[in-house]
């Protein structure tokens, strides 16, 4: 697992590198804690910043590599939510329990991108539908447990419900969408040459 962790779809200098890093960083962390207090989205809060992470996420897969830089990037959206307060509001107890399942789902995410689309270069379509299939099926079994272990109320089970089902399955969808054609505009999709 480490040796595909390493594993970068192109090779960078050390300083475009850690540019990279730090770009996809602040998509991953400063994106959810802070763009929904100056852009105020409503409703469609969670679809912006979830498509952002999500693209982020699939961008340190593609152009980091690094257990230590995938691991910190893959849980700084939830620290971000959590401490910004500002995707699930009131329901900030449950979306913290959940917590260790959009770690969890995330990191997933993050490894298999670069498992199947870096390392054993399936395509980019394919690498994509079964990432998000398992990165949801994560989260929403930690969901599960959630609601069958803890005394949930109506309300925040239906959202939470939705949240952490079909808006993820839209958010994966749509950061891969946004990741891709940020790659393509980029010029950086050109796999590594054996």
């Amino acid at each position: 697992m480490i040796k595909i962790l390493n594993e970068q779809l192109v090779d960078t200098k050390k300083a475009t590198n850690i540019i990279v890093t730090i770009l996809i960083a602040i998509g991953a962390f400063v994106v959810p804690t802070f763009l929904a207090k100056i852009i105020p989205l409503g409703k469609y809060q969670q679809l912006v910043v979830g498509t952002i992470v999500n693209m982020s996420l699939i961008l340190t897969a593609l152009y980091t590599k690094g257990t230590i830089k995938t691991i910190a990037i893959a849980t700084l959206p939830s620290m971000s939510t959590i401490l910004g307060g500002v995707l699930f509001g009131g329901m900030t107890l449950y979306s913290k329990t959940m917590v260790p399942a959009i770690w969890i789902g995330n990191f997933a995410f993050v490894l298999l991108y670069k498992t199947l689309y870096v390392n054993k270069k399936l395509p980019y379509v394919a690498s994509a539908i079964i990432a998000i299939i398992l990165k949801v099926s994560i989260i929403y079994l930690g969901f599960t447990i959630m609601v069958n272990v803890m005394t949930v109320p109506e309300m925040v089970k239906q959202t939470l419900n939705t949240s952490m089902g079909l808006t993820q399955v839209i958010t994966a969808t749509s950061g891969s969408t946004v990741a891709f054609l940020v790659a393509s505009y980029t010029k950086l999709t050109k796999k590594k040459s054996e």
